[in-house]
């Protein structure tokens, strides 16, 4: 079973920050690790448990964002990361962050950048393939041929990052027949939920949106 990417969420504002990690555990299948109100919580958490993904408000009073940013780079070098700010493109990154910097985020379109910059990390070979994932079922290789045409449908739109309430509209079903339809989905393709998320998205990204022998 595929392990999944794990991030971690630095906002000394709570309700924004379980937001953040809600949004990328739902839509892009990430475990959310914890999360953080201060570098210092945050550089602790990351000594015990480095994420894959580091999300870093820029703005936190009396804070230096840059020691998070060092510790992310000194403990994990694949990990990847994402800044939030008030002022949004008008920070640039410090040359020394670029390997690990995948994009500053303006807190005003918080949602669909975030998730603009997240989607495009994971179409790329880093985040498909990272060191310590153990075997599993990556997209393109999923047994999809086991889902019924309902099922795949559904499996679909969360590819798309569609939540429940959404599909259920769309489809024409009841909210717990779409949590029904999702735990026979990770039954069959042996995924857990968050992890169900993330191979619908790739499934996407990858442009595998009918496997061969099935129909829609």
């Amino acid at each position: 079973m595929a392990t999944p990417l794990r991030c971690l969420v630095v906002d000394d504002h709570q309700l924004v920050a379980q937001a953040v990690g809600g949004l990328l555990s739902e839509l892009c299948g990430f475990e959310l690790v914890v999360v953080c109100h201060t570098v210092a919580e945050a550089i602790a958490q990351m000594e015990r448990d480095c994420p894959d993904l580091l999300i870093l408000d820029l703005d936190l009073p009396g804070e230096r964002w840059q020691d998070a940013a060092s510790a992310l780079q000194r403990l994990n070098p694949q990990g990847r990361l994402v800044f939030l700010s008030a002022s949004g493109d008008q920070f640039t990154p410090p040359p020394e962050y670029s390997s690990i910097v995948l994009g500053v985020v303006a807190k005003s379109r918080a949602w669909n950048d975030l998730l603009a910059v997240v989607h495009g990390w994971l179409r790329s070979a880093d985040a498909v393939a990272r060191p310590g994932s153990q075997g599993g079922n990556q997209a393109g290789e999923l047994p999809l041929h086991r889902l019924s045409p309902r099922e795949l449908r559904l499996f679909l739109a969360l590819g798309r990052g569609l939540l429940n309430k959404q599909i259920a509209q769309e489809q024409g079903l009841t909210m717990a027949t779409v949590e029904t339809y999702r735990k026979a989905i990770s039954a069959k393709l042996n995924l857990s939920g968050a992890e169900l998320v993330r191979a619908a998205v790739l499934q996407r990204v990858a442009g595998l949106s009918h496997p061969p022998g099935r129909g829609s």
